[in-house]
């Protein structure tokens, strides 16, 4: 026994099965698109930062350690890669400089603004990447200071507590140099500080870990040749 079926055409069916496709098709890319689109809009060059009064030469080179174990402060383990402006591409042996207060908020500088002081370096010195780009860094978190009255080009800002911050140089082979601040998540100066306070992307997110705090940063830098 057969049966013998005809369908007459539904437009109005027909107009809604291409809607239903052409959603599924945008949401699809949709779900893929997103992903990408925000992986993307997230790779940016490290913004730069001012030098500041407390830089000078000749920073010695260290392994590891920038604190050694008796250093007062609560430990800091700093880590991360120096990048390509594709947030991908390892820069190998490249220059990291660091310097930074103690926990008390004091540097080792006399003469601030005297990048040639002649003295005895204190939490500051150079390490290179590894083969992959990494650094890793012990050092302490840093204390907070107010900047002190009549520093030349910093008048305005005398006396004002500037939030707890780690001063670093990258100085790569064939990219752009960067100078730069880190700052840490949470600190009750931070919003208020003329630099770190409008840069959440320079703040680290500090996680403990037995008797460190561990951190990961990437600095990522733009390309220094031009086609």
């Amino acid at each position: 026994m057969s049966h013998n079926h005809s369908f007459e055409f539904d437009p109005k069916l027909a107009a809604r099965r291409k809607f239903l496709r052409h959603t599924a098709l945008a949401l699809s890319g949709v779900a893929i698109g997103v992903p990408a689109l925000k992986a993307a809009a997230e790779c940016k060059i490290t913004e730069q930062e001012i030098l500041g009064p407390m830089y000078n030469y000749g920073a010695p080179v260290f392994q590891l350690k920038l604190a050694e174990d008796g250093e007062p402060g609560q430990r800091l383990l700093l880590r991360g890669a120096v990048l390509s402006s594709d947030c991908k591409t390892p820069l190998a042996n490249t220059l990291i400089e660091i310097w930074q207060a103690d926990d008390k908020g004091m540097y080792d500088k006399a003469q601030p603004g005297n990048f040639l002081e002649n003295m005895k370096p204190h939490l500051r010195g150079m390490i290179l990447t590894d083969a992959k780009g990494r650094y890793e860094i012990e050092t302490i978190v840093p204390g907070a200071y107010p900047i002190p009255p009549g520093v030349p080009g910093l008048e305005k800002y005398g006396n004002l507590t500037r939030a707890r911050h780690i001063h670093i140089k990258v100085e790569p082979f064939l990219h752009t140099s960067l100078t730069t601040q880190l700052y840490f998540k949470g600190d009750e100066h931070l919003a208020g500080d003329p630099w770190g306070g409008h840069k959440p992307a320079l703040a680290l997110d500090m996680k403990q870990d037995g008797k460190f705090m561990k951190a990961d940063f990437d600095f990522v830098l733009g390309t220094g040749l031009k086609g």
